[in-house]
């Protein structure tokens, strides 16, 4: 049998193991409800498990490690530390009281959430159209899986990206959530498998003489220094920890991410979620270590970021070991873009066409039928746009995928983390803060990107950590102007998060 032909075999047993989990969730849909969220009734160990699986991705397992190929330990302590560190505080303060309110008012997604807890419309339309920012992250996604495919399966990049985008999408418009949160269980557990082999494919060097880090320095010296003035993204200590660190608080307020709470059960089952779920982040951020172990072992001219974990995968493992480690880097990425397709069409359908169907006159019952088709529809609609973007960063690549899709993803979440975090304990901040909170997040963080301000405009952490900062001081400066609360946030709403600080502190 060629090399191919068992890449090719193990390939489409790991389809046939998460065709068989989307069957299951796929005859749970009964509603629109199930197909935004689930059916409630799926463990909070499989629902942590989804969640960190969504957290990494593609991101962690093929494009940040050739970013630390190129940058070395600067890159691995403040994508592996920071980062981690920052989402760990972001989920365990946010988590049972973002889920508390969002029980409260059912909410099925973020802009939902916002816009009830605020009794806006409008800012129910605005994060709508704020959260297409994270076609940038799919784009990331479809690049960095459409690179391992080719180079393993032996296809074309355009058969690959094919193969990227259309199985998620057959089984995400069937089953949406109720699907998706299976599947992704049963790829975390494989990325469990994987990231341990991938951990492992570098011990030696770790533990040997001479070290890893003694390898890198003989290499360049700054490759094994906790900072790398010559690097574009970890040039001094506030880029590597402070801005990382930073993201990572904020980063969890993407919709897919957050929206994971609301598939609990009760509060009882959030201590299960978040245990399993930091337990295995924790191992999927060590793979990044990839990166070092790439740089030390790969000869020859230093390699474009996006191509390190493909080229590592055929030069240091065997056919078998390459097919099983690759069934991992696809379920890594295919774990999250279902995620953000579930997201994307349930926000569309959800905060965008049911409150124009109830103007028309339409019932509850009524939008929620129409709904899931317009959610299909508008996967269907984006697969052409994704697929568009995607090409054009494998063509004609700047630098690496990452820089877009960070670009565009810390542009979302600098906006939403206000209304958020002040959402939940601060029951007396009123709307149109929260509203210039958002807005100044916004303009902080692409101002600074693209007017090229400061010396570090160029790394997007650095834009939104200062955006995130600007933003905060907008909201609290609102809370000194406003002299009650706002009429517009619902009194009981109010109360709720009033508990849920309470509760929480």
């Amino acid at each position: 049998m060629t090399d191919a032909a068992i890449s090719w075999a193990f390939f489409l047993g790991y389809l046939v193991l998460v065709g068989g989990a989307a069957v299951v969730g796929i005859r749970r849909v009964k509603s629109f409800t199930s197909f935004s969220v689930g059916d409630r009734r799926t463990s909070p160990v499989w629902v942590g498990l989804a969640l960190a699986a969504n957290l990494t991705s593609a991101a962690t397992f093929v494009i940040n490690p050739g970013l630390i190929y190129l940058y070395g330990v600067s890159g691995l302590l403040g994508y592996a530390v920071a980062t981690p560190l920052g989402i760990f505080l972001g989920l365990t303060v946010l988590t049972k009281a973002f889920r508390r309110v969002g029980d409260k008012t059912a909410a099925l997604t973020v802009p939902q959430w916002i816009a009830d807890r605020y009794g806006s419309r409008a800012l129910r339309f605005f994060f709508a159209g704020l959260s297409l920012l994270q076609i940038t992250f799919l784009v990331l996604i479809v690049v960095g899986l459409t690179l391992v495919l080719s180079n393993v399966l032996g296809v074309s990049r355009p058969v690959a990206m094919a193969m990227t985008l259309g199985i998620p999408l057959v089984y995400v418009m069937l089953g949406g959530a109720s699907a998706h949160t299976l599947t992704n269980s049963v790829q975390a557990v494989i990325m469990i498998i994987v990231a341990v082999m991938l951990i492992g494919s570098g011990l030696a060097l770790v533990v040997g003489e001479p070290g890893l880090l003694d390898r890198l320095a003989q290499i360049d010296p700054v490759l094994a220094a906790p900072v790398n003035p010559e690097s574009l993204l970890f040039r001094s200590v506030f880029e590597v920890f402070v801005a990382n660190f930073f993201v990572g608080v904020a980063v969890i307020m993407q919709p897919h991410v957050m929206s994971k709470a609301l598939y609990l059960r009760d509060e009882r089952d959030v201590t299960v979620y978040l245990g399993v779920g930091f337990a295995a982040l924790v191992l999927f951020f060590a793979v990044l270590a990839v990166g070092l172990y790439a740089r030390v072992t790969l000869g020859g001219d230093v390699l474009p970021p996006d191509q390190v974990v493909p080229t590592y995968l055929v030069e240091r493992f065997g056919v078998v070991a390459r097919s099983v480690v690759t069934v991992g880097l696809v379920a890594a990425g295919f774990s999250t873009l279902e995620g953000l397709m579930v997201a994307l069409s349930t926000i569309f359908a959800n905060d965008v066409y049911k409150p124009l169907a109830r103007r028309r006159g339409l019932d509850e019952d009524q939008a929620d039928r129409r709904a899931i088709g317009f959610s299909k529809a508008f996967l269907v609609a984006l697969v052409p746009v994704v697929a568009l973007l995607s090409w054009g960063q494998i063509v004609n690549p700047n630098l690496s995928v990452a820089l877009l899709a960070q670009n565009g993803v810390y542009g979302l979440f600098a906006a939403t983390f206000v209304p958020i975090l002040f959402g939940v304990f601060v029951p007396r901040v009123t709307t149109w803060g929260v509203a210039a909170a958002a807005a100044s997040a916004l303009v902080v963080h692409f101002g600074m990107y693209y007017g090229q301000v400061g010396p570090y405009w160029n790394n997007p952490a650095v834009p939104a950590t200062f955006a995130l900062i600007t933003s905060t001081l907008v909201a609290g400066l609102s809370l000194l102007i406003a002299r009650r609360p706002a009429d517009t946030v619902p009194a009981e709403l109010g109360r709720e998060a009033e508990r849920a600080a309470l509760h929480a502190s």
